[in-house]
């Protein structure tokens, strides 16, 4: 068996983008040895990857990490490394192990600053690029990553997409889901707990059953919405009744409950970000939430090349909120 590796580790939301690609790899490479680099943030969602080999790092390699990972390379005889994260650092391993003859495919970023420079690219086996300068309509980064791996026949997944948790808790039917983002209802639009309140409502008032999460650890967030809607805390699994509202606040959700939740959800309302990118994997029709502080041209030219990379072409829709909380709702009514 031939020896593959798959260099993954960085933010949640960039994971679930790469795992076309990474079903693309599995498929390609069906009787070999694959070993995938996750970074920590995403260790909870490894069942993804069972049976194959995982190995935990930082999402930033400190030197530790870089030793360990050039020590590896000297005492293994490696096949192909796919470099699904354009981190610097791996872009060296073609230059420093060239001599070893690693097939090294590698995804690459033009942008202000190229990743890699165009020196190092020449050590790759096989690349594509990803334009963050050019603000030209274009496929999303979703579609282009998987133009890293050939063409095959018999294409299957191979992903532990089947995969169940126990939701030991009256698990509302066919519910919508949000997420609670502290950065962009209290930072950006300047909407305090009463208007978030009142915004979650409107939404079972159009929808219906409505589960919702917010942000791990925010103490403030946590403490406000169990107060004000019915929840269930993952932690010591409890579940606290307080209304007959059809809303159910997910509390402390970990990887495995949030990726089943959001499978056994009939739309996803959340800001742009992990819980979009989660739904859209699992083929989920989506209402994203933006909101954009716009200084300046090049903030407006930034966004434009932000969402002409990310969006997925179909099953995914947008609305921008204001800061008026009435102009939201309005907008709103309209997308819903």
């Amino acid at each position: 068996m031939k020896k593959i590796l798959i260099l993954k580790n960085d933010r949640t939301g960039d994971l679930f983008t790469s795992l076309k690609t990474i079903n693309l790899i599995f498929n390609k490479h069906k009787h070999d040895q694959i070993e995938i680099y996750l970074s920590k943030i995403n260790e909870n969602f490894k069942f993804l990857f069972k049976p194959k080999k995982i190995k935990v790092i930082n999402l930033n390699l400190d030197f530790l990490n870089k030793i360990k990972i050039l020590f590896y390379f000297f005492c293994n005889k490696i096949d192909t490394v796919y470099i699904l994260t354009p981190k610097n650092f791996y872009f060296f391993l073609p230059l420093f192990f060239f001599y070893k003859q690693i097939k090294f495919y590698g995804i690459c970023i033009d942008a202000k600053k190229f990743r890699p420079n165009l020196f190092l690219r020449k050590f790759l086996y096989k690349k594509i690029v990803i334009n963050r300068i050019n603000i030209k309509q274009r496929n999303s980064t979703y579609d282009i990553q998987q133009l890293l791996i050939e063409k095959q026949n018999n294409f299957t997944n191979l992903l532990n997409d089947n995969v169940a948790s126990n939701l030991n808790f009256n698990f509302p039917k066919n519910p919508v889901y949000f997420h609670y983002k502290h950065k962009m209802f209290n930072d950006l639009l300047k909407w305090d707990f009463i208007k978030v309140k009142k915004f979650i409502e409107f939404l079972s008032s159009v929808k219906g059953n409505i589960v919702f999460s917010s942000e791990l650890n925010n103490k403030s967030s946590d403490e406000f919405f169990t107060q004000s809607f019915n929840s269930y805390d993952f932690n010591n699994k409890k579940e606290n009744i307080i209304n007959s509202k059809k809303i159910l606040f997910l509390k402390n959700i970990d990887g495995l409950n949030l990726y089943t939740t959001i499978k056994n959800s009939s739309k996803i309302i959340a800001p742009e970000g992990i819980i979009t990118h989660i739904g859209y994997h699992l083929q989920k029709e989506i209402l994203s939430l933006m909101h954009f502080n716009l200084r300046n041209r090049q903030d407006f030219i930034n966004q434009i090349i932000s969402c002409k990379e990310w969006f997925p072409p179909t099953k995914f829709n947008f609305v921008v909120l204001k800061k008026n909380f009435d102009d939201s709702i309005r907008k709103l009514e309209k997308r819903l």
